[in-house]
């Protein structure tokens, strides 16, 4: 299991789902970069709340997608209101021209981004690569810290070999395992909906996550995003990383994950060398059902 540096750069997803998505970076200075805005501005402060943070250490929002389950409608107005006055609003340039973004741009707190990477807060470097989903696609994150590395993407249609190699060897990947196609397929959902969420430009199957983890290779942990709540169980996704290399934790819809420290894995303690007697000993006195 990966230790947790308190002073370290860190990931908390405060909700991830059909529902709503959003997550917090932590600098290691306490400032906080909000990746996504999926919830409303009150249970974001109330999350926060109980982290131990306000909306006033927020110093960015930076946004994978417009889908409202990523950028809830209220926050347009409410960053002006309710975030810091250099606080900025990051999207791409592929979702720059929405009309909901266009109160940001008048209030000069609209940022753009491209592949040129930029940094949102202090001693945070963000690069980023787009990927398929719907019409316009998803921004997803290579992000470099004082400490670490992280990976952040959601909402992916599928993942090529060219994201796998922008991502390999992150430290910390953050990524969508949606859906099971079984209970998918057996849903009640209507068919135009199954089709768009595994057409290639929806939704990452669980197996499909499970590749995907295995290609990118993260060094100490993986946080699993946007569970489906009809199609999807966490135990499902859990069994499939069971034995991996990192260590896991499955986001949930309405309940805030523990902080992940933005660190490489903690290589294991050396063991002391002990006699063949002594471990024959222990052997003998626990015996094969220890």
């Amino acid at each position: 299991m990966q230790a947790q540096d308190p002073s370290a750069p860190a990931l908390c997803v405060l909700a991830s789902g059909s529902s709503g998505n959003a997550s917090v970076l932590r600098t290691s200075e306490g400032q906080l970069v909000l990746i996504d805005a999926g919830i409303s501005p009150r249970r974001t402060e109330a999350a926060l709340a109980a982290l131990g943070h306000t909306l006033h250490d927020i110093r960015a929002v930076v946004l994978t997608h417009l889908d409202s389950d990523h950028f809830y409608t209220a926050w347009t107005s409410a960053i002006t209101r309710r975030l810091p006055s250099d606080a900025h609003v990051w999207v791409s340039t592929a979702h720059a021209n929405a009309r909901r973004l266009q109160p940001l741009a008048h209030a000069s707190r609209l940022r753009t981004f491209d592949t040129t990477p930029f940094q949102p807060a202090a001693n945070l470097t963000f690069s980023s690569r787009l990927a398929k989903h719907d019409d316009q696609g998803v921004a997803t994150f290579r992000i470099q810290t004082p400490t670490g590395t992280l990976g952040y993407l959601t909402d992916l249609g599928e993942v090529t070999q060219a994201l796998t190699d922008f991502h390999t060897n992150v430290d910390v990947l953050a990524i969508e395992s949606n859906y099971c196609p079984t209970l998918q397929a057996r849903s009640e959902r209507p068919d135009f909906l199954k089709r768009r969420i595994m057409g290639g430009a929806g939704h990452l199957s669980n197996h499909q996550c499970l590749a995907a983890a295995e290609a990118i290779a993260p060094t100490a942990h993986a946080v699993f995003l946007h569970l489906s709540r009809d199609c999807n169980h966490p135990d499902l996704v859990a069994a499939l990383h069971e034995g991996a290399d990192y260590a896991r934790t499955i986001a949930a819809p309405n309940e805030p994950t523990r902080w992940v420290s933005i660190t490489p894995a903690t290589p294991p303690a050396p063991q002391p060398h002990r006699p063949h007697a002594a471990i024959h000993t222990q052997n003998t006195l626990f015996g094969a059902n220890a």
